[in-house]
């Protein structure tokens, strides 16, 4: 007894009433020329159809029956589901031709699903015999279903009054905020004051040398963002869960952090270190952690898209971006090259999920060859795209790290340097070492 072979998932009437609508109204192909392709049609004479009214479209030729046979038979087509007479048979079972939006949707969702059957099957082929590392290759999973998601996901043209309708909805809620924040809150005041907060969407890039204090400072913002209840995940590639976690409590707690790690501390600062858990552990909204080291960007989408399903997510922070790694075993001509499709896939990312992303960078060591060791833009032109990529760009400078007499000494200096939707600006903030601690300068 043989198995039964099930064809793959398809629609013959749904490709017939697309075929002939388009054979009917030559203004129907306009609805659905950016909806369909000719390799989603099942039936290979379908393909050939599709293909040569596409190759009329280009050419502002009609696509009528007449001109698509003639086109056929250029093309040395002689299956009989090719000729005029098929063409006649698709026109009179044809429905209406307002409803091919419909059939195309019904033949690009059965092109999908045969994608994925396909995709698994080679899954499968391939599992059988790897023998590489297993990461790698369920990142090339990975990468291939997300292609396939992002080949449906075909956008589309708005019109002004559905973007108008959008943008005054934005802006009435800016107006009905009563001064609050529209987007996550840092809450340092001039640096919120200029920029609203963290703005959906926006890629920032927060970049300093080491020993500036960039991870204490993306912390801080951390912090500050799930106290006013914004739900925010935190990739660190650089430190353990355990280590952010200390710094958070000793920047909470206000306790010396090097005391701290080696469990020197008195009983006014255990008193402090039990009030400063509980406050983070009774905040109203999830901080996530992250320690993967080397992450490449289809984990972290990957990730991000979990937590926000389960938690909700207003925020994203990555110290720091150098340290993530490629995405499956594809190679890359540079370093440079690399960090430049990273920075591209998190302002995609910040996009897709609607949230800020704020990533880490280090700069080179160009800056302490030089008297005015102030970060500048040209600081990052050597890594990748970055500048091109970010909506804002951040310089986080200490003097009196340089400058032990400085009389900034206790100050940071956070520098906007780029601001897509903003002005450029100073801001000077407060900063205790001992604790990890950014604040503004009135509560110091």
């Amino acid at each position: 007894m043989t198995a039964q072979v099930l064809a793959p998932p398809h629609s013959l009437d749904a490709e017939k009433a697309v075929l002939g609508a388009v054979l009917r109204d030559a203004d129907a192909f306009n609805l659905i020329a950016d909806k369909l392709s000719a390799e989603q049609f099942y039936l290979d004479a379908h393909r050939d159809i599709f293909e040569a009214m596409c190759e009329l479209y280009q050419q502002n030729e009609p696509t009528d029956i007449l001109t698509v046979a003639e086109r056929l038979r250029r093309g040395q087509a002689d299956d009989d589901f090719l000729g005029p007479a098929y063409l006649v048979e698709l026109t009179e079972n044809s429905p209406f031709t307002q409803n091919v939006e419909y059939y195309a949707r019904v033949v690009s969702d059965y092109y999908y699903l045969r994608r994925i059957i396909d995709a698994c099957q080679t899954t499968v082929k391939k599992a059988m015999a790897y023998d590489g590392e297993v990461s790698g290759f369920i990142e090339d999973i990975e990468k291939e279903f997300i292609a396939i998601a992002n080949q449906q996901d075909t956008g589309g043209i708005s019109t002004t009054h559905e973007v108008l309708d959008k943008t005054i909805t934005e802006i009435e809620n800016r107006l009905n905020s009563d001064g609050q924040m529209t987007g996550v809150p840092s809450e340092f005041i001039d640096l919120d004051r200029n920029t609203g907060g963290w703005q959906r969407s926006d890629l920032v890039i927060l970049a300093a040398r080491p020993g500036m204090g960039k991870t204490a400072f993306a912390l801080n913002c951390c912090i500050n963002a799930v106290r006013a209840g914004k739900s925010t995940v935190v990739f660190t590639l650089e430190m353990s869960k355990t280590q952010l976690m200390e710094r958070i409590i000793a920047s909470e707690a206000r306790i010396d952090s090097s005391r701290m790690r080696k469990g020197d501390l008195n009983e006014e600062e255990l008193d402090r270190l039990m009030h400063g858990t509980r406050a983070i552990a009774t905040m109203p909204a999830v901080l996530g952690i992250d320690e993967t080291p080397g992450i490449s960007l289809l984990e972290l989408r990957s990730r991000c898209r979990r937590f926000k399903k389960e938690h909700g997510l207003d925020l994203i922070v990555i110290d720091y971006l150098q340290l993530m790694g490629p995405s499956g075993t594809k190679k890359y001509e540079s370093r440079e090259r690399e960090i430049s499709e990273i920075s591209g896939g998190l302002k995609a990312l910040a996009k897709e999920l609607n949230v800020p992303v704020i990533a880490l960078a280090q700069l080179n060591r160009g800056v302490e060859s030089r008297p005015d060791k102030v970060p500048k833009l040209s600081d990052l032109r050597e890594s990748g795209s970055m500048e091109q990529d970010a909506d804002m760009i951040l310089f986080l400078y200490r003097d009196e790290y340089y400058n032990p007499n400085s009389e900034d000494a206790g100050k940071a200096m956070i520098r906007i340097a780029k601001n897509r939707h903003g002005s450029l600006q100073d801001i000077y903030v407060a900063f205790a070492p001992n604790f990890l601690k950014f604040t503004n300068l009135q509560q110091s």
